[in-house]
């Protein structure tokens, strides 16, 4: 069995539960604070947040559930090629110029179970993040 979905799917279904779905002004944007990852957000306020280039970003992998014994998980470290600036459903590559994330950045992501190649292969979950 192979599920397979689109990057813009799950963003969609992330979204849904937006209240806003307008395109930010420029002058919201200049005011709201940017965090840069790993830093602490303001508390109870809207902000950019900021993937720089090149710094680590942990991806945690879990598998668990009522069909298993136990559960594993494990962090995985990626890192951007370059600057990557989000606001609620917004992606920017330079902190200036807004669209819709699906329109930056697009993608896969693919999950096959053990053994469905050849009964004994393991089985793989991927993600794929590319620039558009």
């Amino acid at each position: 069995m192979i599920l397979r979905l689109t990057a813009g799917a799950l963003a969609a279904l992330a979204l849904a539960g937006c209240a806003s779905f307008g395109k930010p002004g420029a002058d919201e944007l200049a005011r709201l604070p940017v965090v840069r990852f790993g830093e602490t957000v303001p508390a109870g306020q809207p902000f950019i947040l900021h993937y720089p280039a090149g710094a680590p970003l942990p991806v945690e992998a879990r598998i668990h559930g009522s069909l298993l014994e136990g559960e594993a998980r494990s962090t995985l470290t990626v890192r951007t090629r370059q600057d990557v600036y989000t606001y609620k459903q917004w992606a920017s590559l330079d902190g200036k110029n807004w669209k819709p994330g699906p329109e930056v950045i697009g993608g896969n992501f693919e999950i096959r179970v053990p053994g469905e190649q050849d009964g004994r292969n393991p089985g793989s979950m991927r993600a794929e993040f590319n620039l558009k």
